[in-house]
């Protein structure tokens, strides 16, 4: 049984180090995005600006191509991959190393917030009431591998190489939208599993104007 608990603790320790690297990826996918629409924004409301140029034409592709690549890499279930589909692949094949009692002592000792983890708890508990239900981790994985099949395809098709065959229903900026949108939920929702820890944004705040590059002229012409 020590043996047994000992080798649980090891895994646990891994997936923890896992979803540190999976925040950092997730995260980095949502400032991008921010970043992208808020330029986009920019743009809309100004119609000097609003004229065709290769500029935003790059400025859509590069966001298109790494935005498929982060996605794309979150899928990945190989055994040299952080991915947080490997992540939940895991967890499904292994529930009992997330049990009751290793949740809901992340609470702490006070009994009232004893009480709160084992509130939380069942909304990811199984029929044993010992570990997570590993039928709702199958279903996470499923539903991340359907809404991210658009970008994964796409990357590996047109963006790792170019495949010489056609490329059908490529993904819209919606679809990666949708993509990112899940991929938010289902780290909040892990890091509360992990670390009884209630992530209310993935998106961080700045500590200065990163948009006050925009207030100065880029090219300065001499009169």
């Amino acid at each position: 049984m020590l043996v047994e608990r000992a080798e649980m603790n090891k895994v646990f320790v891994k997936w923890i180090q896992w979803l540190d690297v999976i925040y950092k990826e997730i995260t980095s996918l949502s400032v991008n995005r921010h970043i992208f629409w808020e330029v986009q924004e920019i743009i809309k409301t100004n119609k000097k600006i609003q004229k065709p140029s290769s500029f935003y034409e790059f400025l859509g592709s590069a966001y298109g191509s790494l935005t498929v690549m982060g996605i794309r890499r979150q899928v990945k279930i190989d055994k040299q991959s952080i991915s947080f589909a490997r992540l939940l692949d895991q967890i499904a094949k292994t529930p009992s190393v997330i049990s009751r009692q290793r949740f809901v002592a992340l609470y702490g000792a006070d009994q009232t917030m004893i009480e709160f983890g084992e509130r939380d708890f069942k909304k990811f508990v199984d029929r044993t009431g010992r570990h997570i239900d590993p039928s709702i981790v199958i279903d996470d994985l499923a539903r991340l591998r359907t809404k991210a099949s658009k970008c994964e395809k796409f990357a590996d098709m047109r963006v790792a190489h170019f495949d010489k065959r056609a490329l059908k229903n490529p993904p819209a900026f919606k679809d990666i939208d949708e993509c990112i949108d899940y991929l938010e939920e289902l780290l909040k929702k892990y890091t509360l599993i992990f670390r009884a820890t209630c992530l209310t944004s993935v998106l961080p705040t700045w500590q200065y104007d990163w948009k006050e590059i925009f207030l100065y002229p880029w090219i300065e012409v001499n009169k």
